[in-house]
């Protein structure tokens, strides 16, 4: 059995062989974004997200409003990175939790849509992203400040050139 931590090596070894020419590192690149990513959202969903009563998606749709004070619906999915869909169906439960209120704005427009915190959802998502904090502080521990701060710029670059690309599958 493969570990995880082996994974994108051995993808990347495997793939190569099965498709000469391709690049074996930007492959394992991939795949080890998507692990650390996956395991960041995992392991704060299950160690904190989950106890307070919400997803990964619910702590950062909370933490947006904490952050902007309201926002209108329309926005939050953009903002988060999620389909209109989930961002809806999260805000429903979050609404239903007590944590969240969605109001009206608009006579004419039903679409815009206002949302704030509540008390109780400012006390659970301040709580909540302390304990985000020192998560994160843990795992990054492991990294100088300067190492931190250079794999900040160097996830920043390849998020900027994933939204630019104008690259298609042939």
């Amino acid at each position: 059995m493969v570990s995880g931590s082996g994974f994108g090596a051995i993808a990347a070894k495997l793939t190569r062989e099965r498709h000469a020419g391709l690049d074996d590192q930007a492959i394992a690149l991939g795949l080890s974004i998507i692990r650390a990513s996956t395991a960041h959202m995992q392991e704060s969903e299950r160690r904190i997200h989950r106890p307070h009563g919400w997803s990964w998606s619910g702590f950062h749709i909370m933490y947006m409003i904490w952050l902007f004070g309201e926002v209108e619906a329309r926005d939050i999915a953009r903002l988060a990175g999620i389909t209109r869909q989930t961002a809806s169906s999260v805000l429903s439960n979050l609404e239903r939790s007590g944590f969240v209120h969605r109001e009206r704005t608009s006579s004419t427009d039903k679409r815009l849509v206002a949302v704030t915190l509540t008390p109780q959802g400012t006390e659970a998502i301040d709580e909540a992203f302390r304990q985000q904090n020192a998560l994160e502080t843990e795992w990054f521990g492991c990294l100088t400040s300067e190492e931190r701060g250079l794999l900040a710029s160097l996830l920043d670059r390849v998020s900027a050139q994933i939204k630019h690309s104008k690259h298609t599958a042939p």
